[in-house]
């Protein structure tokens, strides 16, 4: 029987074949149409809906994947999608900690609190055209409710659930070629990890503390949400350090800028500003050693001009809820309109380590693991010395005499 059709479908006549194409095409829009204009405007009015676009929300995009797939894990819907997971799972997790599966495109069916919804994974052909990559979508609909506070509900639960999965890491993100941020994790670096002068480091965190406070003020007086910071000071000070420190403290991913190269253009880094997480902390570190930092000369290889940055930090549609960190040892090579109030909000001097910090230092590695009593590891170090320089003897004393110490760069 079955090779009679085949063979009936065979010697059909193209013009045939074509005809059979078109009319079930027609049949499926007038079906479509009819109910859109019927059966779903009814569902639509009876109903509320959210959608989620991986290139507005990546995170919200994320979490609602995952939500999703939790929900159906009864049903055993086979078929999934890996996604590459950014953060770390707890040592407990049972699942490979590098991804997360969720479901693959389609339309799927589920109870929530005995409400009936559906939930659409969708993939657009058309690529974005900020990326040159598709665009994905989250939609969940609710039939028979009007009720907002249910969408929050769900997206409240979708990110506890998902954080909890996950370990306490520091999120890091770096430019790639595609023109989109690429994630890694590190190493949190606690306040008592670190050795600056107490009135530097809690002035650091109080200031930022009150920054993101500060929301509600800055938009009642019309102040654009965001504020900068240079710090300055000679090499191995712990400028980083302190950047990394204070991301920690306040649980903020940390994006490095990337200002060189021909291909980085204004509107390329005006795109990755936009991208960025809200709130986050923005790096440009060694700024001093940038051209587009230092001269206003330019030219059509150089790519971004110094313009093109000021713009993208301060100007007119720049990306807010964000803390810029600049780094300097020669802030006087700056451009005095990149560091003026207002891109710069606040200048700090790190300077060499005092006796003070380097003791702190020595007593918490004499904690740790043996070292050289106080003043013979003073004495072998410079007279102006950096904690870096203190990690560095320590280091070097350690592997001489003892095993090495687990400790982390300072710099």
């Amino acid at each position: 029987m079955a090779t009679h059709l085949f063979d009936f479908v065979r010697e059909m006549p193209p013009w045939l074949v074509l005809g059979l194409g078109v009319l079930a095409g027609g049949l499926r829009s007038i079906w479509y149409f009819v109910y859109q204009h019927t059966i779903g405007y009814a569902i639509t009015r009876v109903s509320i809906s959210l959608t989620v676009e991986d290139v507005e929300h990546r995170d919200a995009y994320l979490w609602l994947s995952c939500w999703v797939e939790q929900h159906l894990r009864g049903r055993k819907v086979n078929s999934l999608l890996l996604r590459a997971n950014h953060r770390e799972r707890p040592s407990h997790a049972t699942e490979d900690p590098s991804f997360d599966m969720i479901p693959e495109y389609g339309s799927y069916y589920l109870l929530y609190r005995h409400r009936l919804m559906m939930v659409e994974h969708r993939k657009e052909q058309n690529p974005d055209l900020h990326r040159g990559r598709p665009m994905h979508t989250i939609r969940i609909q609710v039939w028979l409710c009007w009720d907002r506070t249910l969408l929050m509900d769900i997206l409240r639960e979708a990110e506890n659930d998902y954080e909890s999965r996950q370990s306490k890491r520091l999120e890091y993100f770096r430019a790639n070629s595609y023109g989109d941020w690429t994630g890694a994790l590190i190493a949190p670096r606690p306040l008592d990890s670190i050795f600056h002068p107490p009135e530097l480091l809690d002035g650091l965190i109080d200031d930022v503390g009150a920054f993101l406070d500060s929301r509600q003020v800055y938009q009642e007086l019309g102040v654009p949400y965001r504020r900068g910071y240079l710090l300055t000071g000679p090499p191995g000070t712990g400028k980083s350090t302190l950047i990394l420190a204070i991301a920690s403290h306040f649980n903020l991913p940390v994006y490095k800028l990337p200002l060189n190269g021909a291909e980085m253009t204004g509107d390329l880094l005006s795109s990755l500003l936009v991208a960025c997480r809200k709130p986050a902390v923005l790096a440009l570190e060694d700024v001093d050693c940038l051209k587009v930092a230092t001269s206003r000369s330019s030219e059509v290889s150089d790519g971004l001009t110094l313009s093109d940055l000021l713009n993208a930090v301060d100007g007119i549609g720049a990306s807010e809820d964000r803390l810029l960190f600049m780094t300097a040892n020669q802030p006087d090579r700056l451009d005095a309109a990149l560091i003026r109030a207002g891109r710069v909000d606040r200048k700090v001097f790190v300077d060499f380590a005092r006796d003070q910090e380097l003791r702190r230092f020595h007593e918490r590695l004499a904690s740790m693991r043996p070292v050289p009593p106080w003043p013979e590891f003073r004495a072998a170090l410079p007279a102006q010395a950096t904690i870096a320089d203190a990690q560095a003897f320590a280091f070097r004393w350690n592997a001489t005499a003892h095993s090495p110490l687990p400790l982390r760069p300072c710099g």
